[in-house]
């Protein structure tokens, strides 16, 4: 009898052995890639809305609202992309505000410049726009 809880014991023992060997969730190594992203992740996390944010240091980011007055698409203008890498356009400020309560537009048509951390620069002018980035090119 003793044989046999004694046996039981070491059953039990091992058991529990083997299941705590796997690495837990927070224990994992995290590759350098993965390090670099969650410290991005939590630079970015400050901006409510991180996807309008430039994805680096060395571009701006653009939200246009509204109709544009020219007939060459901003997205062909070279002044414009020459810095900017991601446009979104939305075609009105009430559409703007619903998508982005949190942004504070200013006029019914706006460009409104992100760095990678957040709103550099808001204008209802593209000429406007145009010195600013010509005067404060991405690093």
């Amino acid at each position: 009898m003793q044989k046999m809880v004694w046996s039981m014991i070491a059953s039990l023992i091992l058991l529990a052995a083997c299941q705590n060997s796997e690495p837990k969730k927070n224990e994992v190594k995290q590759t350098p890639e993965k390090l670099k992203q969650t410290v991005e992740q939590k630079t970015d996390s400050t901006f409510p809305y991180p996807n309008l944010l430039a994805e680096n240091a060395q571009s701006y980011s653009l939200l246009v609202i509204g109709e544009e007055d020219d007939k060459t698409p901003i997205e062909k203008d070279q002044k414009i992309i020459k810095n900017v890498k991601n446009i979104l356009s939305l075609p009105t400020k009430e559409m703007a505000q619903k998508v982005y309560p949190k942004l504070a537009v200013k006029s019914k048509s706006a460009y409104i410049l992100f760095d990678n951390n957040g709103v550099v620069y808001q204008s209802k002018n593209l000429n406007e726009l145009t010195r600013f980035l010509q005067e404060n090119p991405a690093k």
